[in-house]
């Protein structure tokens, strides 16, 4: 059984979660990290449609992102949701999101939350 996987790293986003009203006013930035693993055999014929698209995941990362909620961990399981929605094969996506600055009354640090769609 043959295991490929596709990973975008240090995807950088200004968005507008959190709890907080200063947070959807203001803003803040965000890294993500996507990996999207398959365990069937890749059909790899220089052909982009053989392959897991990184463009399309970031795409939907960059879309997500753009829509306000409180919680990153409802972020990364909506884009955990569309990715293995949208991809044709059975895959996991393991999705980390990290907020910069998050307030916690520190002035620097980051929050990060995993999420793992099997």
């Amino acid at each position: 059984m043959a295991n490929y996987q596709v990973s975008i790293d240090d995807i950088r986003i200004f968005a507008f979660h959190g709890l907080y009203p200063e947070e959807r006013i203001l803003g803040n930035w965000y890294t993500l990290d996507v990996v999207v693993e398959s365990e069937t055999q890749p059909a790899f014929s220089d052909d982009i449609a053989n392959t897991i698209d990184y463009s399309q995941i970031y795409a939907i990362c960059k879309q997500l992102m753009a829509e306000p909620v409180d919680l990153l961990e409802t972020v990364a399981e909506a884009i955990a949701q569309k990715i293995k929605s949208e991809l044709t094969e059975e895959v996991a996506v393991l999705v980390q999101i990290s907020k910069e600055n998050p307030p916690m009354g520190v002035s620097a640090g980051r929050s990060t939350v995993v999420y793992r769609l099997n």
